[in-house]
């Protein structure tokens, strides 16, 4: 405990300084018209680029996603900071590769983190979107699944409010309030529960999403006129799956396996949960005035069990090669699905413009009437949303396995789906390689979004350009 008192004292040093902040900055008489009153960022653990309906599913159906979609923008050159969870969610915060954060892979005991020559938790002293929204008045709120700090052997690790929260409600990859999953087959929950840093609830997975959903329309209600940003990061098609005697039914007889069935029952389940989100907004009066942004956090499990007697794992990366723990695009393409009434058009669709996770910091803080840090990776894509789609962007860095201990970071079982560790997209290129450049491999995604062809040796130019910017921007990183 004595370790903890410097920490607490500097988060109460933070929250002074947010609060004067928040009275002190306001956003530009011109901005506060246009900007949203208020954000919802919804983050789907393990997604499939296709496992919504509108992006691709034809065995069940995720309407009221759907419907998000259909009213609003589908994004679908969208792609996360990395296929693993901590790592693309710490792009998400921060707006920058996550490897500059020293976080590469999923955090985990201390151990396993030593080996990855990664963090144990996202430095809380790194701007982050939801400080940023906090200094210009945003009530903020992050509900669900956290994984940037705390749990397993690390109970020192920040709490979620240290990072611009004025409140949360996690579970057992995160401190503070939290509920535990009952089904505790990994002991990650008991693990969590020694931690304390509570209060701490207990529940079947089946109910942590409606208790999500309950306790973000929880949070909502109690902010009265002032605008809000909640993140929802729900963790419901990330195995194992816990689907009930109500859900199941639903579903039977609609997936190839027993696992697909108890995945689709979950996602369906989700679904539903998100309609009920989105209903009550609407009969508030809320949802008009509401920008919700929809994704994943990297691709679908890709683990061995799943290929057992011939069998393929639930989830859906549609023609993209690789899944969850690749960098080929199974493992980083995702869809993107932003609704706002009155500022985008609905049943709008961009196949154009090539974003990624770190660009939503700047794209929001500068809806929201925010300046955002000067040393973001990230671009806007307000323009992109409201207008027309954006030609032209920075290259995007990936590094994912190229850190640590080799073979220790997770990967598919596929050995086709198994990435380099670096890569480097620069418009319709797609490079990979090694550290040092060796192993190289270019894809055009234009014309091979499968990214089944290596084009290095046609285009000898391009590979070697692309080459020398991967080990150029590798140097760079900390270790």
């Amino acid at each position: 405990m004595a370790e903890r008192y410097p920490k607490l004292i500097r988060g109460l040093l933070v929250c002074c300084g947010l609060a004067l902040a928040s009275c002190a900055t306001k956003p530009e008489p011109h901005v506060e018209a246009q900007r949203p009153k208020n954000i919802l960022f919804i983050l789907v653990d393990d997604l499939g680029y296709a496992d919504f309906s509108v992006t691709g599913n034809r065995k069940v159906q995720t309407p009221n996603i759907d419907r998000l979609a259909q009213q609003g923008l589908l994004m679908t050159q969208f792609s996360v900071a990395a296929p693993i969870c901590s790592a693309s969610r710490a792009g998400l915060m921060t707006g920058t590769f996550p490897a500059k954060q020293r976080i590469v892979s999923f955090i985990s005991n201390r151990k396993h983190n030593e080996q990855m020559g990664q963090a144990n938790w996202l430095d809380p002293a790194v701007p982050t979107l939801p400080r940023t929204l906090h200094d210009v008045g945003y009530a903020t709120a992050h509900i669900g699944k956290w994984h940037l700090g705390g749990g397993r052997d690390i109970g020192e690790a920040p709490l979620i409010t240290e990072y611009g929260f004025d409140e949360s409600y996690t579970q057992f990859e995160g401190l503070g309030p939290r509920v535990l999953m009952k089904e505790d087959t990994a002991k990650l929950a008991s693990q969590s529960a020694a931690l304390g840093h509570g209060p701490i609830e207990w529940a079947p997975k089946s109910t942590l999403t409606e208790r999500y959903v309950s306790k973000a329309l929880d949070f909502i209600q109690r902010t009265g006129d002032r605008p809000w940003f909640v993140q929802l990061w729900l963790d419901d098609v990330h195995d194992p799956w816990h689907p009930d005697e109500v859900q199941m039914p639903p579903v039977r007889g609609k997936g190839d396996d027993a696992d697909e069935e108890r995945f689709f029952a979950v996602l369906v389940a989700m679904d539903a949960q998100l309609g009920r989100l989105i209903d009550t907004l609407r009969n508030s009066g809320k949802l008009n005035d509401t920008l919700i942004v929809l994704t994943g956090d990297n691709g679908p499990s890709g683990a061995g069990q799943y290929y057992e007697n011939g069998a393929t794992p639930p989830g859906d990366a549609l023609q993209f090669r690789g899944r969850k723990g690749s960098l080929y695009e199974g493992g980083v393409r995702e869809p993107l699905i932003v609704y706002w009434p009155g500022h985008i058009k609905p049943g709008k669709r961009d196949d154009t413009t090539v974003a990624n996770g770190v660009d939503l910091f700047p794209t929001l803080a500068q809806l929201a009437g925010a300046k955002p840090p000067a040393a973001l990776d990230g671009v806007s894509l307000a323009a992109a949303w409201t207008g027309a789609p954006i030609e032209s962007r920075p290259d995007i860095f990936y590094a994912y396995g190229g850190f640590g201990v080799p073979g220790k970071s997770p990967r598919p079982f596929l050995d086709r789906d198994v990435s380099p560790p670096f890569a480097v997209r620069s418009g319709d290129w797609k490079l990979l390689a090694r550290g040092d450049g060796t192993g190289a491999e270019l894809y055009n995604l234009s014309t091979d979004v499968s990214e089944s062809r290596n084009v290095a040796k046609e285009n000898p130019d391009v590979a070697a350009a692309l080459t020398e910017k991967v080990v150029r921007w590798r140097k760079t990183l900390p270790q």
